[in-house]
Parts: C-alpha cells; sequence; structure tokens
C-alpha cells in the first residue's frame, strides 16, 4: 500500500512538471511570435525587451536560433541608436557563427559611432574579405581615413548643446521661423508632447512642433506648444522648413493606423494672422507604399527639396527636387538629384541656404561614423562634389538638420553625440580669430619652473607688453595683447640668467590658435664659457672671415643681454716663452673685440685678456677627438701633454689649450642714452680732413711700437700657438 501511494505522488509530480514546462514553452513560443512582429513592424523599442526575454530562456544547444536572434536584437540596439549595446550584441553573433557576414560590417559600424575607428578599420577589412563586391566596405575604411583627417581640421566654430531647447526626449530639425531668425521651431517627443501615445520604433512619445522667440538682446524663451491643432496632432511631426516670407510651413506627418505604419507625408500650411490654416498634403506620389518626407523650401519659393524611396531612387533615401514657375503655382514632377549627391546609402535632411548652396545629411558618403553634414553648389548646371563639413559639426554619431541664421554665420543643427540615443539641439557660431601666446619658463640647468622672469612680447606693429612670469614659471599674452597679421619676438630676461627669445608669427593663419612655448634661460656660470673654435695664421693675430661666423652667437647673447660686461679671454698652447704667449693671446682677444665692436656692440662692455698659457684647459666633460678620449677633469699641462703616447695625441691636446672663451664680470651696465642729433657740432670738410690725417698719424706710431715689440720676441716663436 505505501507503494502504491509513491507511485501515485510521483504521477502527479510528473504531471505538474509536463504542464508547467508546455505552458512555459507556449508562453515562450508566443512571446518569440511577438518579438518578430514587432520586429517586422520596425517596433524596436518593443522587440528589444522580448528577443532578451527568449533568448534568457533559450537552450544553449540551438545554437542556430540563438545567433539569428542575437543578430536581430543587435540590430534593434543600432536602430534605436544604442551602439555601444549593438557592438557588443554584433560581437555575441559572430561569436556563436552568425553565417551572414554582414554582422561584421554592422559591428564595423558600430565601432566608428563609439570612435573606435583603428578597431573598425580591421573590421571593416573582413568584411570585405567575405564580401568583397559589396561597395559599403570599401565606403567604410575611406570614412575612417576621412575621420582621422577630418579630427585633424577643426574649423573655427564654437557648438554647444541648446539646455534650454532640450529634453530628456528627442528634440531635433530646428528651423526658422521667420526672415529675421528670431523665432526658431522644432520637433519635440518631450512630455508635452501633444500625442498620447508612444513611438514603437524608439519607445518615446510622437513627436510635436515647439516654437521658441528671441527678444532683442537675443536671448530664447522656454519653448511651448506652436499649436494644439491643425498643426501638431497625435501623430509624428518633424523636419519644419518656412519660407523667407514667414507665410508659408512645410513639414514632414507620419501616420499610423493599428500597429501599421501608413508612412509619411509633406504637408502645407499657410499663415492666417497669428495662426496656420488646416495643412494640405503637397501631392508628390501615389504610391502609399512610398515615403516622402524632409522638406526644404527654396529662399525664391520655387524648389521644394525633399527626400523619398520613390521609384527612381539610386540608394535607400534619395534628395529629390520639384520645381515651379512661381510661388502661387503648382510643383511639377519630381527629378532625382543625381548621383553627385545621391549614394546607395541615405541622403537626408536637406536645407537651402540663403546663397543658394545646398546641405544635406548622409551615411552614403564618406563620413565620420553616422549621418554627417555636407554642402554642394549648383554651378553650371551641374552640382558640385559634397564637401564633408568636418567637426565641430560632424561627429561620430548622427548630425543633421542644419540651419543657419538669415545673413549670419551661425545657427543651429540637431546630434546625439551627446547622450546616448538621445538627439539634442546644438547651437554654432563661427569664432572670432584670436590668438594666444602662452609659455612657461624653465632654468635650463635644473630643469625646474624660474618664476618672477621677465617676459616682452615686441611686435612688429610697435606694440611692446611685458609681464613675469608666474610661481610656476608660466606667462600668457591673451586675445586682447596678440594681433592678426603681426610677427612677435619674445623675449625672457632674469638677474643672474642669459636671456633668452623665440619669435612666432600670425601672418596667413585663418584660424584661432594658441602658441605653447616652453623657453629655457641658462644660468650664469661662474667660470668662463668657450667660445666656438677659431683658428689663426702662423704668427698672428688677424681675425680670418671664415671665423667671424662663428661669433655671431657671442653677438646676439650681448644683443640679447644688454646690461652684462664681459672679459674676453683667449689661450694659446704650451709651446713658447710666456711672455710671446701673453703678447699674441692678448692680440687675439683684442681682434675679437675688435670684431664685437664693430657689429655694434659696446667697447665699454668687453674687456680683452690673454692669459697666454698660464691657464691649461681643465676638461669640464669628456671630450673625443679623432678617436682619442680625454676623460672630464682632465688638466692639459705641458706635463701631462708630453706623456701622451703619440705626437697626434699630443698635437691634439695643444689644439684643445688654444681657445677664446668670455665670461660675465657684472651685470649692472646702463647703454648711453642716443645722441640727439639737434645742435650737435657741425665739422668742415677741412677739419675731417685734418682730423683722419691726426690719425692716420697716430695709428702709423702704433704701429712702429708694435713691430718693435714683435722684433723683440720673434725668436720665441714655436709653430703650435697657430
Amino acid at each position: 500500500m505505501p507503494y502504491m501511494h509513491k507511485l501515485i505522488k510521483l504521477f502527479f509530480i510528473l504531471l505538474v512538471i509536463m504542464v508547467v514546462s508546455g505552458h512555459d514553452a507556449h508562453g515562450q513560443n508566443r512571446r518569440l511570435e511577438r518579438a518578430e512582429r514587432a520586429f517586422e513592424l520596425q517596433q524596436y523599442h518593443e522587440a528589444i525587451d522580448l528577443y532578451r526575454r527568449v533568448l534568457d530562456r533559450l537552450d544553449r544547444s540551438e545554437r542556430e536560433k540563438t545567433a539569428e536572434l542575437t543578430f536581430k536584437l543587435a540590430l534593434c540596439y543600432s536602430y534605436t541608436n544604442n551602439h555601444r549595446m549593438a557592438e557588443s550584441w554584433f560581437r555575441r553573433a559572430i561569436r556563436i557563427d552568425y553565417p551572414d557576414p554582414v554582422a561584421y560590417l554592422y559591428m564595423a559600424q558600430a565601432k566608428m559611432y563609439n570612435e573606435k575607428y583603428e578597431e573598425a578599420r580591421e573590421t571593416f577589412k573582413t568584411y570585405m574579405e567575405k564580401v568583397p563586391d559589396d561597395w559599403r566596405g570599401p565606403r567604410g575604411l575611406a570614412s575612417i581615413e576621412l575621420a582621422m583627417e577630418l579630427r585633424e581640421r577643426y574649423e573655427d566654430y564654437d557648438v554647444e548643446p541648446v539646455r534650454l531647447f532640450n529634453s530628456p526626449a528627442d528634440d531635433m530639425t530646428p528651423a526658422y521661423g521667420d526672415h529675421r531668425g528670431t523665432t526658431l521651431i522644432f520637433a519635440s517627443s518631450r512630455d508635452d508632447a501633444l500625442g498620447r501615445d508612444e513611438d514603437p520604433w524608439t519607445g518615446n512619445k510622437h513627436s510635436s512642433f515647439f516654437i521658441t522667440h528671441a527678444d532683442r538682446a537675443g536671448n530664447w524663451d522656454r519653448p511651448s506648444l506652436l499649436d494644439e491643432g491643425p498643426i501638431n496632432t497625435e501623430y509624428n511631426e518633424g523636419a519644419p522648413s518656412v519660407n523667407a516670407t514667414a507665410t508659408e510651413m512645410f513639414f514632414t506627418r507620419c501616420t499610423r493606423a493599428e500597429d501599421v505604419s501608413m508612412g509619411c507625408r509633406i504637408f502645407r500650411a499657410s499663415r492666417d494672422g497669428a495662426n496656420w490654416t488646416n495643412p494640405q498634403e503637397v501631392p508628390l506620389t501615389e504610391d502609399s507604399l512610398v515615403t516622402v518626407g524632409h522638406p526644404a523650401i527654396s529662399p525664391d519659393e520655387l524648389d521644394l527639396y525633399f527626400v523619398s524611396n520613390m521609384p527612381g531612387s539610386i540608394g535607400e533615401r534619395d534628395i529629390w527636387v520639384v520645381s515651379r514657375s512661381t510661388p502661387n503655382d503648382a510643383f511639377g514632377s519630381p527629378e532625382n538629384l543625381g548621383e553627385v549627391i545621391n549614394t546607395k546609402g541615405n541622403e537626408m535632411f536637406p536645407y537651402v541656404h540663403e546663397d543658394g548652396s545646398l546641405y544635406f545629411s548622409s551615411d552614403g558618403h564618406p563620413g565620420m561614423g553616422g549621418l554627417d553634414i555636407f554642402r554642394t553648389t549648383y554651378r553650371g548646371g551641374e552640382w558640385s562634389e559634397p564637401e564633408n563639413l568636418g567637426p565641430p559639426f560632424n561627429s561620430a554619431a548622427d548630425d543633421f538638420g542644419i540651419v543657419y541664421k538669415p545673413g549670419r554665420e551661425e545657427g543651429f543643427f540637431s546630434s546625439n553625440r551627446g547622450r546616448r540615443g538621445i538627439y539634442d539641439i546644438y547651437s554654432f557660431y563661427q569664432a572670432p580669430v584670436e590668438f594666444r601666446i602662452s609659455g612657461t619658463v624653465i632654468d635650463d640647468s635644473t630643469q625646474t619652473a624660474v618664476a618672477n622672469a621677465n617676459v616682452q612680447l615686441v611686435g612688429s606693429d610697435g606694440s611692446l607688453v611685458q609681464q613675469e612670469t608666474e610661481s610656476d614659471g608660466t606667462f600668457l599674452f591673451d586675445e586682447t595683447l596678440v594681433r592678426e597679421n603681426t610677427d612677435y619676438e619674445i623675449l625672457v630676461n632674469k638677474t643672474g640668467y642669459f636671456s633668452a627669445r623665440t619669435n612666432e608669427t600670425t601672418r596667413g593663419l585663418e584660424r584661432s590658435h594658441e602658441f605653447e612655448l616652453e623657453m629655457g634661460i641658462a644660468p650664469i656660470p661662474v667660470t668662463a664659457i668657450e667660445l666656438p673654435e677659431i683658428l689663426y695664421e702662423f704668427d698672428s693675430w688677424e681675425l680670418q672671415t671664415q671665423f667671424k661666423d662663428s661669433l655671431n652667437g657671442l653677438v646676439q647673447t650681448l644683443e640679447d643681454n644688454p646690461h652684462i660686461v664681459i672679459e674676453l679671454a683667449s689661450h694659446t698652447d704650451s709651446r713658447g716663452t710666456h711672455e710671446y704667449n701673453d703678447t699674441l693671446s692678448l692680440r687675439r682677444a683684442e681682434a675679437v673685440v675688435d670684431y664685437l665692436v664693430e657689429q655694434g656692440i659696446e667697447n665699454e662692455r668687453i674687456e680683452a685678456a690673454g692669459y697666454g698659457k698660464r691657464a691649461p684647459r681643465v676638461l669640464e666633460r669628456d671630450m673625443e677627438r679623432n678617436g682619442y678620449l680625454f676623460e672630464e677633469g682632465t688638466e692639459l699641462t705641458e706635463e701631462f701633454i708630453e706623456s701622451l703616447e703619440s705626437e697626434e695625441m699630443q698635437e691634439i691636446a695643444h689644439q684643445m689649450n688654444r681657445r677664446t672663451e668670455f665670461r660675465v664680470l657684472r651685470e649692472d651696465y646702463e647703454p648711453p642714452p642716443e645722441e640727439e642729433t639737434e645742435g650737435a657740432e657741425e665739422v668742415t670738410p677741412m677739419e675731417e680732413t685734418e682730423r683722419s690725417e691726426d690719425l692716420r698719424e697716430e695709428d702709423m706710431h702704433g704701429r712702429d711700437d708694435q713691430q718693435e715689440r714683435d722684433d723683440l720676441s720673434a725668436g720665441d716663436i714655436s709653430e703650435g700657438n697657430r
């Protein structure tokens, strides 16, 4: 008997399991049917939730079905602009062997939206290997190259989201409502939108038109509903275009029946005082399966551009135009704008600028990610090659619906770059061309910041401004001080340091720019500073022409540091007597001084000194000459040189001892004031001649005395003192 009870209990348990399992399987099938139905009806927001619930309960052994539903879920995320999730789910579909290689294409496109350009490049290449004949693969690679290039060519426009206009829902397709640009109409699916139903594609409310006005100061008021009929209805309204006289408005209306999209059509409403008349459909097609929308009326009101997938289209959606002879006539037959503008992808949201150029958005032309804004002009009966506006108008996201304020380089456009899946309205205006020069002054020896250094900005226009560096060594000359088409010299001075200078120019620059500098200044050392090598003829102190250029650096240093006084010293090698070498080195030092004075350096700032062979060189660093190494700290005395193993090495050491140096004696020199020419002593030609003869006579006596001194020491001259 107990055994029978156990059998009965087991039977009931199995029966419950079978009923529950059957019910669960039935529910899973119903859920899948609803998901597939929502996907077919483009109800992607609802389909996402249904597909995820189906996948959570799907048996992992059903690999083929899992891959298919995973791919469709990824498409739903892509269509609702959640490209981060789309990329993730396309990757999953590929990982579980979704058979159609188009998954690689869509994953590459999602990576572009997510600004993963290098990863997208490799995924596009994989897709091209699998499907070499699809135009979308090469177009994707071209888009990546263009995007990388455009990111380096940022236009001088300030772009920012308009917080007053934007809501937590979609806000897009702005259009000016009057010729002064003081009224703006745009579409929004915010809570205040008129319709009560949600758009099954996005999950947002159906969009309505909102309006805002600017006061004389350019401040916009808070947007409000354009009306509660006849323009706004329970359906989606969008993409308005108002004519130049603000008497007509064209817009798109997309209607729906029970779970069925009825497509989109273009409507026209006329102004009746402060109100709009009942909109009438603009007859552009009789095919109920064709969608038309995104109207753009030309400034002369004779051409109406629009978007459609009607027969004759080149791609998925093309830009078309209908024309009329006068604003009161009916429009003629639609004409496709042709392959220069339309591609195999989508061309949408046309806008006609007051100068006649056409702006539109496209995902078929190479771009930065999603929809990019392009510009083209009509010349000689044909459209020019569309130009990608680049940043800051375009981004890796969708950018579209641009409109310019009449007579100004400013306006608005739509983008979902800022918040995932949400479209916002962005303002733009052309920023003035401005320049700044900023930088940091550092100590060359310690690489630390130098505070309280004097920085001068000297302009070719005669301007001169100066400031001291901050505690962190920084300085800034802002846009009020740096002008266009001007050359600038930047000078840095500080007591105890050599001055530094650099040059910048704003000539030829058409975009704003900040020059960022790092200027190192060298501490004035206590020890002497060796000048570039200067060689002399045997038994000569005449400065040869080819070595004069090596002194120009010292000339520049003295010009940059007008308050320093230096000692200019010359040294010989150890061969010969002290008397001879002292004389020869002094004359060589004086020859250098004479050259510096010829270059405009005041004679009082330079003291010549000849040390002969009395100060052998002490090496401050390892030095290699002709393959021979001389170590840091070595003193090149006569004893050391004689101890070297070869005559060649000894000659090199002698040559290293022959040098010209300078060291700073003090920093308190005050340049004499410029002499005034008014009241100067007049000199007659006769007096000038007499003075010249006196000077020549003094010079001759000086040369005779010098010759006598040279003769006395001629016997001590050695060939090493060259």
